[in-house]
């Protein structure tokens, strides 16, 4: 087992770990948040959107209407069509936001999911460092005894036995 010191410096070392993946947890909790309040403005801007199209299609429509009554033409095909023409129009463009809105969620959804993975990715490097310091410590002092690599004999030319293996030679 290791001196004091490297006792204390494991404990460190977890406690900072720790205190890394609890902070990592509140940024993702925090980005949630954001994310929920980002999802609701959108909402508030497409809704705006929608009035914005109801109300041109409305105005649009009085125009047409106004126009066929001045003309004493109201209740023609050509004013019918343009009303119905105009609304079919209102309600393609509206369409289309509610398109464009189920592909943000969609977006948003994954957006989360990566943040999800990002946070739990960063929990198991903490816990690897946690992991890795407390390894450090069982393991022996002396590189000689560590696994480090074996004195490689030298001969006469200059050259080392494991080079000579390596190359084929003898």
């Amino acid at each position: 087992m290791g001196t004091g010191l490297e006792i204390a410096l494991l404990g460190t070392a977890i406690g900072l770990s720790g205190a890394s993946v609890v902070a990592g947890e509140k940024s993702r909790k925090q980005q949630k948040r954001a994310a929920r309040v980002q999802e609701r403005v959108r909402q508030t801007q497409d809704s705006r959107q929608r009035i914005a199209q109801v109300r041109q299609a409305r105005m649009a429509q009085a125009q047409v209407t106004q126009s066929g009554a001045t003309q004493g033409a109201l209740n023609s095909s050509a004013v019918q069509g343009g009303i119905s023409a105009i609304g079919s129009n209102m309600e393609n463009n509206i369409q289309f936001i509610n398109q464009i809105d189920t592909l943000q969620q969609a977006i948003a959804r994954r957006m989360n999911k990566a943040n999800d993975w990002a946070g739990t990715a960063s929990a198991l490097g903490g816990l690897a460092s946690i992991a890795g310091s407390a390894a450090s410590m069982t393991s022996p002092t002396k590189p000689s005894q560590a696994g480090a690599p074996p004195k490689l004999q030298q001969r006469a030319n200059g050259q080392n036995a494991f080079w000579n293996n390596a190359m084929g030679g003898s």
